[in-house]
C-alpha cells in the first residue's frame, strides 16, 4: 500500500530507464476461452509477466565507482541492494476486439534491507 511507504521510499520508485541495469520478459501466457460467445467467437487473451533489475541513478553510481563492478555492487548493497520489478500485462486478442496492454499487477522489492 502506497499509503505507508515513506518519503525515502516513494522517491525510489521514480526509477528511470537509465536506472534500469537488466531486464526480461519472464513468462507469456495464452488464454482461450472453451466455449465460444454469441457471435461464435472465442475469447483469447495474451498475458506477460516483465522483469527488471533497477538502481535510482544507476548510471551516476557507475560513474563514481569508475566502472569497478566491485565497488558499484558494494555501493548498492549499502543501499538495500536492486530493486526488482515485476509488471504483468495483459491484452485481449479476441476476433473483432480492439484492445491495448493494460498493467494488471506490478510488484517492487528491494533485494536487502539496509
Amino acid at each position: 500500500n502506497l499509503s505507508l511507504f515513506s518519503m525515502k521510499q516513494r522517491a525510489e520508485l521514480d526509477l528511470q530507464l537509465d536506472d534500469i541495469s537488466n531486464h526480461y520478459l519472464y513468462q507469456i501466457g495464452i488464454m482461450m476461452d472453451d466455449q465460444p460467445d454469441e457471435f461464435g467467437n472465442y475469447g483469447r487473451q495474451v498475458e506477460c509477466t516483465w522483469v527488471a533489475q533497477a538502481f535510482k541513478d544507476f548510471l551516476s553510481l557507475v560513474d563514481e565507482c569508475g566502472g569497478n563492478p566491485m565497488d558499484v555492487k558494494r555501493a548498492m548493497d549499502a543501499q538495500g541492494g536492486l530493486t526488482v520489478l515485476n509488471f504483468r500485462f495483459i491484452r485481449d486478442y479476441t476476433k473483432n476486439v480492439e484492445d491495448s496492454w493494460t498493467i494488471n499487477a506490478l510488484n517492487y522489492y528491494k533485494v536487502l534491507q539496509p
